[in-house]
């Protein structure tokens, strides 16, 4: 059994919606050394993030990106943000 990555995404559009779906269905094309755990996702609008959420599997959500990075229970974040803002977020 593989050990389990916890990962916090930024943005729940388009790109959001893509690497959610890819990080529940990676099982059956790979055979990760790592499981994707989908800890928390971001996004400004709290109702509409709360509903992609449900919607895609995520255990919860946030409305700053700043407090989805600095969070203990995340290793990895996931930005699908627009394009113009992930050199902000990734520095």
């Amino acid at each position: 059994m593989s050990r389990e990555i916890r990962i916090g995404m930024i943005g729940y559009q388009f790109m959001g919606r893509a690497h959610s779906n890819a990080l529940r269905q990676v099982a059956p094309f790979m055979t990760p050394k790592l499981t994707p755990r989908m800890v928390a996702v971001c996004g400004r609008d709290k109702k509409a993030v709360g509903k992609f959420a449900r919607r895609f599997g995520w255990e919860s959500t946030e409305t700053d990106w700043r407090r989805l990075v600095e969070r203990e229970d995340i290793d990895l974040v996931d930005i699908g943000s627009p394009g113009d803002t992930h050199a902000r977020i990734a520095l």
